[in-house]
């Protein structure tokens, strides 16, 4: 995937060579039983900005642990 764009703000996300320059969430969801979109794949990419403002309306935050080894 070449051309990442955030389906949240539209903000086009940039790529170098087919490297991305700034870091983003994608998430790619398989739907199954008891779903309305069973049998569907929805895929979808969020911006770190747009994720942060996500952030503020959960109810139960998210986990952050510090990663001492990259691989």
């Amino acid at each position: 995937m070449d051309d990442r764009v955030c389906n949240k703000c539209g903000k086009r996300l940039k790529v170098e060579k087919g490297i991305p320059k700034e870091d983003f969430v994608q998430v790619q969801k398989t739907w199954g039983y008891f779903s309305k979109k069973d049998g569907t794949i929805q895929r979808f990419i969020i911006c770190e900005d747009c994720l942060e403002q996500l952030e503020k309306e959960f109810v139960i935050p998210s986990g952050l642990e510090d990663v001492t080894e990259w691989m």
